[in-house]
């Protein structure tokens, strides 16, 4: 399962790397893009300012925001509108919806299993997913005082708790993903513990990470899951 994982996440390195930007754009040609969409004056003029704001404050990278729009200006509004949605619910909640060319991203999945030619009926499953367990692992981590801040909008303050309920809504989505069908091959918690372990000292720093490790528990994990896929 870890080895499979692996490998499809150095294809989402590469699928998008191959394809990166140089030089990286402005947020400014971003936003600039974005207005040339055709989608509805309404999205545009929604989603305009928080990704603006997400830009800014670090939730999305320029590099990755404009290959996504590019990505999506070549397939029918109606299916580029549904994605977008789908990211500006996140924004507006204040998650990260973009790491950057390699990482945990709403954005580089969206390009992954697109230009891997999955059906938009995959992509969308998959990008809804990813959502409902962001909201539900901030909601548990609320509950359960891990975290003490709730939805900071897209304009907010970046916090490390941010990154933490990424990681740990990404363990959880790669255990049911579309391109990872069929159940671990280990408990839930477990799998979520080796993940965040992994992560200790580089992407989430100890004093983060170690108050959720030490009470995380098999109920948590499953809480988390049973909230996901109760939206």
């Amino acid at each position: 399962m870890r080895g499979l994982a692996l490998a499809l996440a150095l294809l989402s390195m590469g699928a998008v790397a191959q394809f990166s930007l140089s030089p990286p754009p402005l947020p400014g040609e971003v936003l600039a893009f974005l207005q040339t969409m055709a989608i509805s004056p309404e999205l545009k003029a929604a989603f305009g300012p928080a990704l603006g704001a997400g830009l800014a404050t670090g939730r999305a990278t320029p590099q990755v925001s404009l290959l996504l729009l590019r990505q999506l200006s070549g397939l029918p509004p109606a299916q580029a509108e549904e994605a977008l949605t789908v990211l500006h619910l996140a924004l507006e909640r204040g998650f990260i919806v973009d790491t950057g060319l390699t990482g945990s991203s709403m954005m580089n999945r969206v390009l992954m299993l697109v230009q891997m030619g999955r059906s938009w009926e995959v992509v969308v499953f998959d990008l809804e997913l990813r959502y409902n367990l962001l909201v539900a692992t901030q909601g548990v981590f609320l509950q359960y005082g891990i975290v003490g801040v709730g939805p900071q909008g897209p304009g907010g303050p970046l916090l490390p708790q941010d990154r933490l309920v990424l990681e740990t809504a990404w363990a959880m989505a790669e255990i049911w993903g579309t391109v990872l069908p069929g159940q671990p091959g280990e408990p839930l918690e477990a799998f979520v513990r080796a993940r965040l372990l992994n992560l200790r000292g580089t992407v989430l720093a100890p004093n983060t990470v170690d108050p959720l490790l030490a009470v995380l528990t098999p109920e948590m994990v499953q809480e988390i899951a049973n909230r996901a896929f109760r939206r």
